[in-house]
This record gives C-alpha cells, structure tokens and sequence, in this order.
C-alpha cells in the first residue's frame, strides 16, 4: 500500500523560545538560555507527517528572506514538498515564546502578518494538487476566505478535511463555515478552543461529550480535544466517545508542539485508512516524544520510521 498524500495548508514561521532557568520574575531580566528552529503549526503538522511516511507538501506563504530560505531548506531535508510554498515581499512570520522551567508558556508573540494577506487566488492556484492529494489539512492561521475556498475545493473533489482551529479567537473565526455547512472530517481544538465553537464553558467530561455533539450536529466527523497532560478526549460518529491518557512526558522541554504532533497522528491514520482511535492513541506516543524537544516538529527525531 502507498503512502498517503496529503497537504497542509497553514501557517510557517521561525520559533524563538527562549526557557527561564529557575523561577520566573516579572519586569526584569531572567537568567535561561533561547533557541531557534522551523515552527508554525502548519508547517510542525506537515514535518510529524513526513516523518510518519506521508507523501506531504505544505502550501503557505514565506517571505523573500534568510528566515524563508531556512524554512524552505529545513522543509526539504525533512521530507516535505516544498513546491507549494509561496514567496511574497515581506518578512517571514516569527512567533517568540518564553516558556517556565517547566516548559510552560508563559506568553508568546505571534507575527503572522505575511499569512495574514494570503488571498483565496493562492489557494485556487494550487486546486488542482489539492483536489488530488487523500486528505487536506488546515490551520486556523489561514484567514477565513482562503479556508472557505479551501474548503469549497474538498467539497467538489469529495476529499477529507482535518481543521486544526490554533487558538480561541480563530477558534471563533471558524464558526461561519460550521454554519454554512462545507465538510470537515475532523476537528481537533483545545478544550478552551471547544468552548468557543459550542457556544458554552467545557470543565467536565460531560461537557465535553455535549460540546463534541454540537459540531458532529454541524457536520464534522470527528472531534478530538487535547487536554494537555490529560491526555485527549475523541469523540466520533462512528466510534463513540473516548477518554486517551497522556504517555509518560518525563524530561519535558517545551509543550508547544505537542497539539500538532496529535494532529498528525490523526490526518495520517485517516487517510490510512485507519480508525480515529487508533490514530488518537498513537499521536499520544507522538506528543510526549515531541515535549521532550526544543523543535516543534521533532515528534519522530532524525529521519524516517
């Protein structure tokens, strides 16, 4: 059996996380040490997958910098088509992390701006590579018509859409296309994210499992929730309703890229063939090999399973 092909659209960037050594103090200057590598969600999402053994290319927008030939290079020796990469005027995006000594956030910049101009013409130029390829995956970053086109473009084709929302204020954005009804095969927001497209705060597992309902009303197939070191809770059509724990994160570094490591997992079993509890549970394995790395994308190490 051939491996998958499968494109992600979204956001590319360069990450800067810088790590406090010992407790955090506010309004001055904290002893750690700061480190930069490929990032954006997208782009995390496409390197999990190349490393699965997905045929994966990325259709995003990088500037005509250094930033952007080390994006393109990086996307290259990590398996991934870089023919769908767009080049515009401007400065790569950037997204600046400082984390606990933990790993933990504790705030964070995201300069997305070139992503941010991308127009529905970037995505239709390419509609021919998407309608082709098994599954598509989105990020949020993308602004609301090229996702709609995005969108428009499975629906013709019949191809599965995995929409990974990023955040709670893009998380809203995403709500006029549950209501107009355009395919997504699965969702996979945070549980704050959640709480934002159902409308209603989400504490408990029942919540969880009203709020999951309430998007499978809208359409989607498949809704996993990461819960952080909870684990993640799936809830699907076909399959019912799951708690997964977390594997074992000994030795955590950095948290960020565990989300998209979980994302993989699922667009990768599904367009497999695979069921979503099966891709669930594997992209727990996934996320706890990526905490324990500084590289968002870093889910698999070096080369290839």
């Amino acid at each position: 059996m051939s491996a998958p092909s499968i494109i992600v659209t979204g956001g590319a960037n360069l990450d800067i996380k810088s790590r406090i050594a010992g407790k955090a103090i506010a309004g001055t200057s904290n002893p750690g040490w700061t480190e930069t590598s490929p990032g954006g969600v997208g782009r995390n999402i496409a390197e999990n997958l190349a490393r699965l053994g997905a045929r994966v290319g990325l259709l995003t927008l990088i500037g005509e910098d250094s930033t952007g030939d080390r994006l393109r290079r990086s996307a290259r020796a990590a398996g991934i088509d870089t023919n769908l990469m767009l080049r515009r005027k401007g400065s790569t995006g950037t997204y600046s992390a400082t984390l606990n000594a933990d790993g933990e956030m504790l705030i964070a910049v995201s300069d997305m701006r070139l992503l941010d101009a991308m127009k529905p013409g970037d995505i239709n130029q390419h509609k021919e590579a998407l309608a082709a390829a098994d599954l598509l995956v989105a990020d949020g970053n993308l602004p609301l018509p090229c996702l709609r086109t995005l969108l428009q473009i499975a629906r013709r084709a019949d191809v599965p859409v995995v929409l990974e929302p990023v955040s709670v204020p893009k998380a809203k954005r995403l709500k006029p296309l549950l209501q107009e009804g355009l395919p997504i095969a699965a969702l996979t927001p945070n549980r704050d994210e959640l709480a934002e497209l159902a409308g209603f705060a989400v504490k408990t597992e029942r919540d969880l499992a009203r709020a999951a309902e309430r998007l499978h009303n809208s359409g989607v197939t498949h809704v996993l929730v990461g819960l952080g070191a909870d684990g993640c809770f799936l809830s699907t059509v076909n399959e019912g309703q799951h708690l997964i724990p977390a594997r074992k994160r000994s030795g955590i570094k950095d948290v960020t890229g565990g989300g998209d490591a979980m994302v993989a997992s699922l667009a990768f079993g599904l367009a497999g063939g695979a069921t979503a509890l099966a891709s669930a549970r594997k992209g727990q394995e996934l996320a706890a090999r990526v905490v324990r790395s500084m590289e968002s994308g870093a889910g698999q190490g070096k080369g290839r399973r």
